[in-house]
Parts: C-alpha cells; sequence; structure tokens
C-alpha cells in the first residue's frame, strides 16, 4: 500500500540557500522546459527530453538526474491540464518559484540510525538532518519512488513515497459499528466515545482571534493571520490520527472488522439548526473516514461502508425506525417499547448490525421503513 511520509529537514544557514537555490533553479527550469513544450506543441516525455535535455543541462547547470526529474514534472503537468481541458492546452504552464519538485531514490539516500539523509543539491550531495514521527520512521524503511522536496512556513520538507507491506485480511464474524457525529466525533459500537468538545473550544477560539485580526487589518494583524492559518487544521488532523488509531488497534486485537457509514454526499442533503452549521461545515469525517480506512487495511482488518438511512431513528432493541425516536442531539427513547440510549451509541449498535450482515452476505444491506 501507498503511503507517504513526511520528514522536517533541519539544514545549517549554508544548507538552507543551497536547497533555496536548488528548488528555484528547478523550478525555473521547469518553466524553461514547459514554454519549450508549448512552442513546440511537443508534450510526448521523450519528445521533451531530447527537446531540452542538453539545454537544461547548459543553462541551469542542473545535474543529469535533475533535469530528467524537471522534464517529468512538465509532462506530468500537461498531462493534467490535457485531461482537465480535454486536450485543449492554449497557455503554456507556469510553476511558482518555491514550488515542489520531484527527487528520486538517485538523488536522495537515507541512513535512519544517525537520522540524516544525503540530497543532490546544484553544489553536489549534503548530508542533513531530519525530523519524523514514530508512524513515519517506520514507514521510511519501506521508502520507493519519488519524493517532493517544499518550502512551507519557513521551513523545508519531503514527502517521501513509501510502499508499506499490507497484512492479510482476517476473517471476522463480528464487527465494531462506528458512528460518526459533529458533537461525539466517533461513538463505537462497544460504548466508548470520543467527544469534539476540545476541537470545538480550539475552533471558537481561533474563530474569535481572527474576527479580531481581520476588524483591525493593519499590516501586523495579516502577518499574524498568516502564521495562525492552518493552525485548527493540523489540529483536528492529529485528533482524527489518534481516534482512528485507537479505533483499528481496537479491531485488530479483538478479531473484527469496522462497519462505517457511507456519507458521501451528506453536506449537499442534510440539514442542519443554525447554532450547528458553524460546526457542520468544519466536520472532517471524510478525513476520519480515510484514517480509519488505510490504517485497517495496513493492519489487515476489514472495512464494510453501510448505508446510513435510519441508523439514528432505528431503535435497536425492537427494530421500530421513527423520526420521533431521536428525541435529541444526544437522547434517543423509542416511542413503541420506551427503550432508551444515548443517540450515539444507539447508531453505532445499528451500524454494527448492518456490517454483520454486509460481512455475512457480501451484500451492501440497509434498514427499511415498513
Amino acid at each position: 500500500m501507498t503511503i507517504t511520509a513526511k520528514i522536517k529537514l533541519v539544514p545549517s544557514n549554508r544548507q538552507i540557500s543551497l536547497l533555496m537555490e536548488t528548488l528555484e533553479g528547478m523550478n525555473n527550469a521547469c518553466n524553461h522546459v514547459s514554454a519549450l513544450a508549448h512552442s513546440h506543441q511537443v508534450f510526448d516525455k521523450l519528445r521533451v527530453h531530447h527537446l531540452s535535455y542538453y539545454e537544461l543541462r547548459r543553462l541551469f547547470s542542473l545535474k543529469s538526474q535533475m533535469a530528467i526529474r524537471c522534464i517529468g514534472k512538465v509532462v506530468d503537468s500537461y498531462k493534467v491540464r490535457a485531461k482537465q481541458s480535454k486536450g485543449n492546452i492554449d497557455t503554456a504552464r507556469r510553476f511558482r518559484l518555491k514550488g515542489a519538485v520531484p527527487f528520486d531514490c538517485r538523488m536522495l539516500t537515507f541512513d535512519m540510525e544517525k537520522q540524516r539523509l544525503s540530497i543532490l543539491t546544484l553544489e553536489g550531495r549534503e548530508e542533513i538532518s531530519f525530523k519524523v514521527g514514530e508512524s513515519g520512521r517506520v514507514a521510511l524503511q519501506h521508502q520507493k519512488g519519488e519524493c517532493d522536496l517544499f518550502f512551507s512556513r519557513g521551513a523545508f520538507f519531503l514527502n517521501v513515497c513509501c510502499q508499506v507491506p499490507v497484512e492479510e485480511k482476517i476473517k471476522c464474524e463480528d464487527v465494531i459499528g462506528v458512528d460518526l457525529g459533529i458533537c461525539q466525533l466517533a461513538t463505537t459500537s462497544d460504548g466508548r466515545s470520543f467527544d469534539g468538545k476540545e476541537i470545538q473550544t480550539v475552533h471558537q477560539r481561533n474563530q474569535a482571534a481572527r474576527d479580531g485580526l481581520q476588524k483591525k487589518g493593519t499590516r501586523a494583524a495579516k502577518r499574524k493571520l498568516k502564521k495562525r492559518s492552518g493552525r485548527e487544521k493540523r489540529f483536528k488532523k492529529n485528533e482524527n490520527h489518534r481516534i482512528s488509531k485507537i479505533i483499528v488497534e481496537q479491531a485488530k486485537r479483538t478479531g473484527r472488522g469496522i462497519a462505517l457509514e457511507d456519507l458521501s454526499g451528506i453536506r449537499n442533503r442534510q440539514r442542519v439548526s443554525k447554532k450547528l452549521r458553524s460546526r457542520f461545515s468544519g466536520w472532517s469525517f471524510n478525513q476520519l473516514r480515510a484514517f480509519i480506512s488505510y490504517k485497517a487495511e495496513i493492519a489487515g482488518v476489514p472495512v464494510f461502508l453501510v448505508p446510513p438511512a435510519y441508523t439514528s431513528q432505528r431503535c435497536n432493541e425492537c427494530d421500530h425506525i421513527e423520526r420521533r425516536n431521536r428525541k435529541t442531539q444526544n437522547e434517543f427513547q423509542c416511542m413503541k417499547c420506551g427503550h432508551t440510549d444515548h443517540a450515539d451509541f444507539n447508531a453505532a449498535k445499528n451500524i454494527k448490525l448492518l456490517g454483520c450482515r454486509q460481512s455475512a452476505s457480501g451484500r451492501v444491506v440497509g434498514f427499511i421503513r415498513q
């Protein structure tokens, strides 16, 4: 399975200058190749290579592999442009000077023990220290393919492509149902909940800070806005990683699968109150589902996507489906048998039932209101 490990480079002042020179030099070369390819209307990789390779080496002092990677970047970008515009390419593609540039295994060598890497620059090879988390360190053992060097928020990073081995899928007769929500980010059929109070607190604090800075409109306020940008997004991403890891580890340890609602298109069809509108627009359910799915695939845990219809209205005790069963955001009380439960826990148990049916039959089944 292909995943991306993000590592942060820790270069010296001299190495920072070299990396920036290499980044800008390769992007200038990409712009030159792009202009040549567009003027000659040549977008095939081999023909672009013959058209520009020696010129790149001479004009931009690129090493051989750097020139090849620049040509590859330009050709790939035109493939995307042609697909988007249905073959109509009117203007030459332009690249930002500090945009990401590709490196391959001939241009990079990792030393995991010393946590250093050897990277090719315009001035030759440089050994640079790097920082990476525990999961990234494990993934780097399976590094394969291209890496992207990029500059972001005053630092250099590498996105490293890794081919992580996938465990054989376990045969399960039982599943963990997981209900994804706005107030409770995730609730499992085992009764474990991950509430979103901390995320909501962070969101409110950041929103208040943004509103105040935007009203000021000064240069200093704009600098602070830029510095704060992405902070909440990174916090949410970390929380989703943490939650997904716990759920997948629980399923793996107990030999069960995971059942999730297929919430595709929910933003277009779901209505929420004005009070919850801001939280609903910032709900990162798709990211959490994606994290659970890829972690489960690596661990060999099967994931079942079930229809979301009536999972929050159905009583898991007597099967009665009615909208009035969902009293409030958190309260569930069956109008037929009187069974009460936390609304998200009730939904998680319904999702579990659908997941078990899908696991046994191999077919996607949902609830039908009589």
